[in-house]
């Protein structure tokens, strides 16, 4: 486990590879479900602008800047405990974020898979861009839920 409580894992799988982040949040699983799901809270820590159609088959859009979105769709929602959906990433598939929230202490402990990663330089370049994307967008997120301070939504260095 990393010193800021993120603990980063790579695996491999016959569909790819997967990007794996956790973390503990010192707010209640139901709080970190809305922060993860609501265009308002999104867009304090996440992006700039967030499209949400919060339901099975539902779209979404997420815009960090010019020529920075990314599109998808809900998967699988199931309030305050599990949300997943797509992001249109390199072709020839999408990319599947999960985030996983289960109840610990008084706090969350927040579960990222990012799956669907392929192989080859394009993908390399796109891993590298996701775990460094993450990295700061989770701090972002654990700051705005325990201080209810953050950074302005928007393209990172580490993107």
């Amino acid at each position: 486990m990393r010193k800021d409580n993120t603990v980063i894992m790579e695996k491999t799988h016959l569909s790819g590879r997967s990007l794996e982040k956790e973390l503990f949040i010192n707010a209640t699983p139901e709080r970190v479900f809305q922060a993860l799901t609501e265009k308002e809270e999104l867009e304090r820590w996440f992006v700039k602008k967030a499209e949400v159609d919060l339901r099975p088959g539902g779209a979404i859009r997420f815009e960090w800047g010019p020529g920075m979105v990314e599109v998808g769709k809900v998967l699988v929602l199931e309030p305050p405990h599990r949300l997943s959906y797509t992001w249109e990433a390199l072709e020839p598939s999408p990319t599947t974020i999960t985030f996983e929230l289960t109840a610990e202490n008084a706090g969350t402990r927040l579960r990222l898979i990012h799956t669907g990663i392929g192989e080859g330089e394009d993908w390399d370049t796109y891993y590298t861009s996701i775990n460094g994307g993450w990295n700061v967008h989770l701090k972002n997120l654990t700051a705005c839920l325990e201080t209810g301070i953050g950074e302005t939504p928007g393209p990172s260095k580490d993107r």
